[in-house]
């Protein structure tokens, strides 16, 4: 019982000394990567469409937006990075998205009220841990109820981290909880025809939860049971959900610890198959057109209906299926996440090969570590037979990162976007962030003109 308060009171009594120094580094890594996606974003239309109706809308000059010259109001600038952070599958998943939810409203805040990089650690941590709690909790929210997750539950780590940076106390923090719930929302509609609401999602939720911290602090009252009660988050998007792993080990076991980062710009389950494909083509020359047979045999949840739509509309619905995914992958090297484009999904080669790549379920392993999805791929190609099995992604929790390898791929991945100079400057200031004493210092960098 009274899960909502316990949450906020977990918010309320944390602060900068009681994070593991594991986790503040970990923390560096994902706010270099949260900007190198932000930065990726800025290159797509859809994210365009959502900046430029910001910009047009106006609002004080408060929060600098990712690679733009201009500033608007808190609400907005969460919103429009938001959008841009999640705009291209590149993001890091850690607490379910909510670098896409958290960050973009703890990094409008602390850009106003000029905190301090312990004040932003503090507040990401916190949201974070808030977001995975919740996304781990309810089951078959996606799969069955078809809600998208970020969606529905992002803006309570924006609210938490909001309400962290203010000083809120537990009953404000509640109330702030109740006020996101009430609000959340978030369809998974858009996987059939790769609509473009994937993307607002992300941003619509930070900007829900960084105002509803907002209304709480001005004594606007949200309900205290929203996710337990009867008609509350987990009675209405959930199946009966597995309540006790929302506070179990509270405050001293950290659900975002070990990070899950990606790779490629491709949902989360792909990612290894695309490893494989990589690691492939770096020792053999595969030409495309003469692959006969590719099937791949894994685990279901890689490979279920919303993952298996074989000629996708747009990018974000290539992005999202696995056949045409790997189709780009063996025809495009996509450590260039740019080369994932309009160009590869009209391609006809890869349309062609998609509609022939063969899906292959198998028996999930009761015991297989939860979020790794095995899969093997078979590939026929010149009279010669491939089998790649897969292995967990770079970025993965059993694969990740070190902070010289993620400075690495932020370089490479804003290298079309940013001067190496101002890249260097912010992986100069990203990596002593826990001392930065104005968090606006970041914000701006990325904002950098061009």
């Amino acid at each position: 019982m009274h899960e909502t308060r316990q949450l906020a009171q977990f918010v309320a009594t944390t602060h900068f000394a009681h994070l593991p120094s594991s986790l503040i580094e970990d923390f560096k890594i994902i706010v270099l990567d949260t900007f190198a996606a932000g930065m990726i974003g800025t290159a797509q239309l859809w994210a365009r469409m959502v900046v430029e109706l910001v910009c047009e809308l106006g609002g004080k000059p408060q929060a600098s937006i990712i690679n733009q010259s201009w500033r608007t109001d808190i609400s907005r600038a969460a919103l429009a990075n938001g959008a841009l952070i999640g705009a291209f599958e590149c993001e890091p998943l850690t607490g379910s998205h909510a670098s896409g939810t958290v960050l973009p409203a703890a990094l409008a805040v602390c850009e106003r009220e000029h905190l301090n990089g312990s004040a932003f650690i503090t507040a990401l941590a916190l949201g974070f841990e808030v977001s995975a709690r919740i996304a781990r909790t309810a089951v078959g929210l996606e799969t069955t109820r078809g809600f998208h997750n970020p969606g529905t539950q992002g803006p309570f780590g924006a609210a938490a981290a909001v309400g962290k940076l203010y000083g809120c106390d537990a009953d404000v923090l509640t109330n702030a909880l109740g006020i996101a719930g009430s609000g959340s929302a978030g369809l998974l509609e858009f996987a059939w025809s790769g609509a473009d609401t994937k993307r607002l999602h992300l941003g619509r939720a930070s900007q829900l939860g960084l105002e509803s911290a907002l209304l709480a602090r001005q004594g606007f009252r949200g309900p205290a049971t929203v996710l337990e009660g009867r008609y509350g988050y987990y009675n209405a998007f959930s199946l009966p959900p597995k309540l006790d792993r929302l506070l179990d080990g509270l405050g001293t076991t950290w659900a975002i610890q070990p990070l899950s980062l990606k790779s490629y710009p491709t949902h989360v389950t792909h990612q290894a198959v695309v490893q494989a494909i990589q690691e492939l083509k770096q020792k053999y020359s595969i030409d495309p057109q003469a692959i006969t047979r590719v099937v791949i045999r894994g685990d279901q949840h890689i490979m279920d209906e919303r993952h298996a739509v074989r000629d996708p509309e747009t990018i974000m619905g290539g992005q999202y299926s696995l056949p045409f995914t790997t189709a780009v992958a063996l025809t495009r090297d996509l450590s260039n996440p740019l080369l994932y484009n309009d160009a590869a999904v009209r391609d006809p080669m890869v349309r062609d090969l998609a509609q022939r790549i063969e899906l292959v379920p198998v028996d999930a392993d009761a015991h297989a570590e939860p979020g790794v999805y095995p899969a093997e791929v078979l590939l026929e190609c010149q009279g010669h037979s491939y089998t790649l099995p897969t292995r967990p992604h770079k970025g993965s929790p059993r694969n990740p990162f070190t902070w010289e390898e993620i400075c690495q791929k932020f370089r490479r991945f804003t290298a079309p976007i940013i001067s190496a100079k101002q890249a260097d400057g912010m992986i100069e200031a990203v990596g002593q962030l826990e001392q930065i004493k104005d968090v606006a210092e970041i914000s701006q960098l990325a904002a950098a003109a061009h």
